[in-house]
């Protein structure tokens, strides 16, 4: 917060016209005081017109950026967490974050598991994208905020899933439960080996999605839960993959901590927060409420400084000419 300090000290001056000197000082007290009280009030004013406007200014970019209000998401538990000891790290999705969401025009604005092993792109320490998703397409329930591990394209018997993103990686990396499926005709359980910080194998179960007519979506996982997100929808979807449609957008920044704050006070917290977390959310802010005051400290410092550096230069101006004066009256010749 930077400014003009809230105090000034005046040059001063002598007065000898009317109204006499005792006079004038001692109005100058009170007309100080209210001065200092209207410069106080005029620098909060301008402080805090400031500060909403450099808010308004973020708020406004972050929308601009990711096409949505609001464009960020509080996470409320620990299940994209890359540790087991329920301690939170900068780059990885943790309880209390806070995420910005930016809006995708279709399935290719999405890079999953798959396609970031093959080409080495990684989010939040992990191949892919993290996504945002309305759980069946509900707009009254809490959304989703879980990678995207592959999209399974329906084939058109209906019995049956394309997966193109396995088609140029080594089945090293995956395999399927029947040999004779390929990547673009798939009935059987899809195995995905050395996945995440844990290094697990995941499972997706084709049983549950070819129960009806195959329908195409993104299977999403949890970084720190074992399962993906195979859920039965209701009678009408039955089980199905995440439809496209359901996808809020995917995950492109983070900030730590600060989601907590809406978490306790909503009672909305659905995991331990992380106690490093809780401890750098305090650092920080205090740090937020004491800089500013630091700042106008150290501005108000070097104000008063150069005041007295100008007050001491006026007095030394002062003596000097006072001595010039005296000396040359001691030379003066005297009158005859």
């Amino acid at each position: 917060m930077d400014g003009e300090p809230t105090s000034r000290c005046p040059v001063p001056y002598l007065f000898y016209s009317s109204p006499p000197l005792y006079a004038v000082v001692a109005h100058q007290p009170a007309n100080g005081k209210a001065k200092k009280k209207t410069s106080g009030i005029v620098l909060f004013a301008r402080d805090a017109g400031v500060a909403l406007a450099v808010v308004a200014a973020i708020l406004i970019g972050m929308y601009a950026y990711s096409g949505l209000w609001p464009p960020l998401v509080v996470i409320e538990s620990n299940s994209m967490m890359h540790t087991s000891d329920n301690t939170s790290h900068i780059g990885a999705i943790d309880t209390g974050d806070l995420v910005l969401v930016k809006a995708i025009d279709g399935p290719t604005d999405i890079k999953t598991y798959m396609d970031g092993y093959r080409s080495g792109y990684k989010t939040y320490g992990d191949y892919g994208d993290v996504i945002i998703y309305r759980k069946g397409g509900s707009e009254t329930v809490t959304p989703i905020i879980h990678r995207a591990m592959i999209y399974l394209e329906a084939n058109p018997d209906g019995n049956s899933y394309s997966a193109p993103s396995l088609q140029d990686i080594p089945k090293g990396k995956w395999k399927t439960g029947d040999p004779a499926d390929t990547w673009n005709h798939i009935t059987s359980t899809i195995l995905i080996f050395g996945v995440g910080y844990m290094g697990q194998t995941v499972s997706i179960d084709m049983v549950y999605l070819l129960q009806g007519h195959a329908q195409s979506g993104f299977i999403t996982k949890g970084d720190h839960n074992l399962d993906t997100d195979v859920n039965y929808w209701g009678p009408e979807m039955g089980y199905r993959p995440i439809d496209v449609s359901w996808v809020v957008g995917v995950a492109r920044g983070e900030l730590p901590w600060f989601g907590l704050l809406k978490l306790w006070s909503t009672g909305t917290l659905n995991s331990p927060a992380p106690p490093n977390s809780v401890r750098d959310l305090w650092i920080a802010l205090i740090i937020i409420v004491v800089s500013p005051i630091a700042v106008d400290v150290s501005i108000s410092l070097i104000e008063r400084k150069k005041i007295g550096g100008l007050r001491k230069e006026y007095e030394d101006e002062q003596e000097e000419a006072e001595a010039e004066d005296a000396s040359g009256r001691a030379v003066e010749p005297p009158e005859t």
